[in-house]
């Protein structure tokens, strides 16, 4: 270990299309700016040598970090910024290259997705700060920090407290009569999904009627989104073997599936409810390869991506190859079990710390407003 924490921020988390057209909130700027902060002043105080955060094209890491005076080196990393989910590829990769013993990050089910795709060993956590967030979760930022610093500098070792999580990995095959069409290696860490239509165009899927098929790695009836309609048909936990396939039926969804159809009744979206007709459900088991056939697109966790041409296969795999997710509380609960946030009775009693202002004080500008 050599005592350094990383911390990726997505500023697009919780801003696509899915605001607009139904009740989902978003994670305005100037609150992942205050995040940020919590977090990069909480890894310092749990012994964090060096803080290494990514750029973002909204400098939601800069202005966190600004007039912040530690015992721990802090910076942002350089490189291109271009304003896309590539940026957060990017910083992955070049996170582990120097060395990053834990990754922080900030964003939703596509930012997680995108930091496996950089580094996919990343010994992480997952912020929830997006719109669908079945990933990531909720975890207050002081929290997140203290245990990145701990576990970086390994005071708290991370065997037991960290788990492998399940992933989707998809190999598309190159399409027929096309020169230009290579084979792609692609996952998703929660669930992917067979669209019918041939446009990617906004990435958030919204029409639940061109949903075809949902292959989810874990899925919860209290899931929002795509893996929602596994987890109301069948649900798979995260540390349950493989996965689970849903087949939707022909017909509109929120209507009728024909005769006989199971109807499950799923929220799409957030505050967006919807029935879908329910053709064949099954589990599915780690390494078994399961064909899906287009035309369509592939939406890879909530995010339409690839299109497959007609006859254009992909194969799809459900493993155990995902990220080290950290569990901060198991992590906390061993630091406190070895007194690591005890005080020397030598010690002032209100040892100096570093003052965390609000996230409007300590960004200084308005949301979306760099």
């Amino acid at each position: 270990m050599t005592g350094t924490v990383g911390i990726i921020v997505n500023p697009m988390a919780g801003k696509d299309i899915r605001r607009l057209v139904t009740h989902a909130s978003h994670t305005p700027d100037t609150a992942k700016v205050g995040i940020v902060r919590r977090a990069v002043v909480a890894a310092a105080d749990a012994g964090a040598i060096r803080i290494v955060l990514a750029g973002d094209h909204h400098r939601l890491a800069s202005r966190a970090i600004a007039d912040l005076d530690l015992d721990a080196e802090v910076g942002v990393l350089a490189g291109e910024i271009n304003g896309s989910r590539h940026d957060t590829i990017a910083a992955a990769r070049r996170m582990a290259e120097v060395g990053v013993d834990v990754v922080i990050v900030l964003g939703g089910d596509g930012t997680c997705r995108d930091v496996a795709l950089g580094w996919p060993d990343a010994p992480l956590i997952a912020i929830s700060t997006g719109t669908n967030n079945v990933f990531p979760s909720l975890i207050d930022a002081s929290s997140a920090g203290s245990a990145a610093g701990y576990v970086a500098t390994g005071t708290v070792p991370l065997g037991g407290l960290a788990h492998r999580t399940k992933r989707i990995y998809v190999q598309v095959e190159p399409a027929a009569g096309d020169p230009a069409s290579a084979p792609i290696d692609d996952l998703a860490l929660v669930d992917l999904a067979l669209i019918d239509t041939l446009f990617t165009g906004a990435r958030a899927v919204t029409d639940p009627s061109t949903i075809r098929l949902v292959i989810a790695a874990f899925a919860t009836p209290m899931a929002t989104g795509l893996s929602a309609i596994a987890g109301r048909a069948h649900p798979v936990g995260r540390g349950e073997p493989g996965g689970v396939m849903v087949r939707l039926g022909e017909g509109v969804a929120g209507g009728c599936g024909g005769a006989g159809a199971r109807l499950v009744r799923v929220p799409i979206a957030p505050g967006s409810f919807t029935t879908v007709p329910i053709a064949e459900v099954r589990h599915v088991e780690f390494g078994e390869s399961i064909e899906v056939l287009g035309p369509g697109v592939l939406a890879f966790d909530g995010e339409r991506d690839r299109r497959l041409s007609a006859g254009q296969r992909a194969i799809v795999t459900v493993d155990a190859c995902g990220p080290r997710l950290i569990d901060v509380a198991a992590v906390l609960d061993a630091a406190a079990r070895e007194r690591l946030f005890d005080v020397r009775a030598d010690c002032p009693s209100d040892p100096s710390s570093q003052d965390v202002k609000s996230s409007e004080d300590a960004d200084g500008s308005e949301d979306g407003n760099p």
